[in-house]
């Protein structure tokens, strides 16, 4: 596992600005102010012209909140950045901005489930979706398979929802480009110091900064970062006009998160891994989904990840579902809570109990590992599942 980008971590660092003598604050202050005056009438009309870098009215351009969106895309290495009240409202925001009625979106792979919810809705205005899922060799033969005439987008996440499979980035951007079609990640479950996936061709990535950005089980927000010119598309037709705009308090927060990012994500995914390589041998276990030990995607793990979080699946030995909530209950140190990536442990059954998905059975198991040790926490798993 490579370490952490040093470039990196000194943009995690300085995300509140430089501090300077004198008495100005290091961290950038919370404008808590719905609008700005302006000195000229002429200038108010130019910041209303241009109100994507103009602070106008908060639903547009708040300092605070500008000055996070700054940093993530300097993370992705995009052009610009758009933070929401939410990771799914940036999604909305993005569909809505980029499709139109008569387009198609193809899922690949694993997929947040309101992302496909929204998706469904979405049928109502004339767009419709399918999902695949690729893997091994003929990954992309699946994908190219799959497209149409119609498809406008495709979407994935990799490492995958409750999974944690991987897909072929670059070859999936470099087939989109042949079509003319657009590509967009949710790339949450590694953040932009793990994966990068502007740099290996995608032209969107979203994320929900509740996760490990925030990285204290406090505060919502989205952010969708792409080219300059996508960034301001989906300010015009999708930000602005929807509303799903991020408060100047949370912006604070996302912002104090990100300067800890890099030592947290260290710790989570050395302690997540020391505790999945443990479970591979664990009796009660029969199996463990961590992209670190697929030994089928080791190649891909390579070339597109730094590393993985503290964020794993595993199939524990459980004779149907109500054993698998039992087990889940006797353990101490795991809350049991949606969500992830705060410093808590935290754990949820990931599979169907009505058995209707037969790639997430009933006994599947999300872990979110924290930071209260891996010796601790596998005390815990082995108490638990021990009965």
């Amino acid at each position: 596992m490579r370490g952490l980008d040093s470039h990196d971590e000194l943009i995690c660092l300085r995300a509140g600005g430089q501090p300077v003598s004198g008495a100005e604050p290091v961290l950038p202050p919370i404008v808590q102010a719905s609008l700005f005056r302006h000195a000229r009438t002429a200038d108010l009309l130019d910041g209303l012209a241009h109100e994507s870098r103009r602070t106008v009215y908060s639903r547009g351009t708040n300092p605070g909140i500008r000055a996070l969106e700054t940093s993530l895309a300097a993370l992705e290495r995009a052009g610009d950045c758009r933070c929401f009240g939410s990771g799914m409202a940036a999604i909305a925001a993005t569909f809505f901005a980029v499709l139109d009625s008569g387009d198609h979106i193809l899922f690949a792979g694993d997929i947040y489930g309101p992302t496909l919810q929204l998706a469904t809705q979405l049928e109502r205005f004339g767009i419709t979706h399918s999902q695949v899922f690729p893997e091994g060799e003929s990954a992309l033969d699946t994908i190219e398979a799959a497209l149409t005439p119609a498809t406008r987008l495709i979407f994935v996440e990799s490492p995958g929802t409750m999974l944690f499979g991987l897909l072929p980035l670059e070859a999936i951007a470099r087939l989109a480009q042949s079509r003319n079609i657009l590509t967009a990640i949710d790339n949450t479950v590694a953040t932009p110091l793990l994966q990068k996936p502007i740099t290996l061709g995608f032209d969107i990535v979203l994320h929900s900064c509740s996760k490990y950005i925030g990285g204290h089980s406090d505060v919502i927000g989205g952010a969708v970062m792409a080219s300059e010119a996508l960034v301001q598309n989906i300010f015009e037709r999708g930000y602005m006009l929807l509303g799903g705009i991020q408060a100047p308090l949370d912006a604070f927060l996302l912002t104090r998160g990100l300067m800890t990012l890099p030592a947290r994500l260290k710790q989570h995914q050395a302690d997540g891994e020391v505790l999945a390589r443990a479970l591979v041998d664990h009796p009660r276990v029969r199996r463990v989904f961590h992209p670190a030990l697929d030994d089928r995607a080791a190649d891909l793990f390579e070339r597109q990840l730094r590393g993985h979080s503290g964020l794993f699946s595993i199939e524990i030995d459980a004779p149907d579902f109500d054993r698998v909530c039992a087990c889940l209950d006797r353990l101490k140190l795991f809350g049991r809570a949606v969500s992830w990536g705060g410093v808590e442990s935290l754990v949820i059954p990931a599979g169907r109990a009505d058995g209707h998905d037969p790639r997430r059975p009933f006994n599947l198991v999300r872990l979110s590992v924290g930071l209260e040790g891996p010796d601790k926490l596998l005390d815990d798993l082995d108490q638990a599942l021990g009965q």
